[in-house]
């Protein structure tokens, strides 16, 4: 593997910063970069060599699904071309194509998924949130570009040095929302003045939890015991169909997992689902159509 790649891959390893969204895009642009560098004289090291970058990006953030989703699906679409060429130049372009294409649909998926959670905040609603999900500010901006006006409680969320409702916050107010941080030694009292709380989610287990940053788990059965509704904000990307996190055990410090029934709703590209829709899922599901209204 080229030493550029490594780069690339090691920082999305030790990545603190961005969301499992972006960060899921990025894994994508980073399998892109793969192919257009490869310069492999056969079809089989061509194979080889994308599937040592696959490798290594399911293997850098092992709990946040969508990574490894997208790239398994990738590894398969460009193992199911090959089967028909085994021109490396042919290969080549069908990668690009493959990757082209997918990231193109998580894309629409988070985009998808933020406008159907748009729909649920009213004006003058408070919104409490927790952690940082690029997909929860995408909903908070369409909602204000919407003409809803609304505020925002981030709870502070910090781990070690990072405070992921202050990054919270950053991106909001570049949007003109204005919020406030609630500190994580406060959510009993400030969960009351909340009328709806939104999380973003790093992978969902068929096993009836979700996984998000800390404090979530707190606040969600805060907000169970004071009757708030409570959503998560997420692709169906996230949702561990395929079984990869069944190793794993305990979360890693800094995130929390959170019991689905919990939840309200969970807020995807295909529309708001329950734990029953979830534990129902497939691999075939996980690459469906986005943009259906919540039901």
């Amino acid at each position: 593997m080229m030493a550029s790649l490594r780069k690339s891959i090691n920082g999305l390893k030790k990545d603190r910063e961005h969301g499992a969204g972006w960060l899921t895009g990025r894994a994508l642009e980073i399998i892109r970069e793969a192919a257009s560098l490869d310069q492999a004289a056969s079809a089989e090291k061509f194979l080889a060599s994308l599937g040592s970058v696959i490798s290594a990006l399911t293997e850098a953030r092992p709990s946040m699904v969508s990574i490894s989703n997208y790239a398994i699906y990738f590894r398969d679409e460009l193992a199911s071309a090959a089967l028909t060429s085994r021109s490396p130049q042919r290969l080549k372009k069908a990668a690009f194509s493959i990757a082209d294409r997918l990231i193109k649909l998580h894309q629409k998926s988070t985009v998808a998924a933020s406008r159907n959670a748009a729909r649920l905040i009213t004006g003058r609603s408070i919104v409490m949130t927790c952690s940082y999900s690029s997909a929860v500010c995408g909903a908070l901006e369409l909602a204000r570009r919407g003409g809803r006006d609304f505020k925002v409680l981030a709870i502070e969320s910090r781990h070690k040095k990072i405070s992921y409702g202050e990054l919270t916050l950053q991106r909001l107010q570049q949007a003109g929302i204005i919020g406030s941080i609630v500190p994580d030694t406060q959510i009993g009292w400030q969960a009351a003045r909340a009328d709806l709380m939104l999380f973003g989610a790093d992978s969902i287990s068929l096993h009836g939890w979700l996984m998000n940053g800390t404090p979530s788990l707190e606040l969600a059965q805060m907000a169970q015991r004071r009757g708030r509704p409570i959503h998560a904000v997420c692709e169906t990307s996230k949702i561990d169909a395929r079984g990869l996190m069944a190793g794993l055990g305990q979360a890693e410090p800094g995130f929390d997992q959170v019991p689905l029934d919990l939840f309200t709703g969970l807020v995807t590209e295909k529309g708001v689902l329950q734990a029953e829709d979830v534990y129902k899922f497939t691999v075939e599901d996980l690459t469906g159509s986005a943009g259906e209204r919540p039901r």
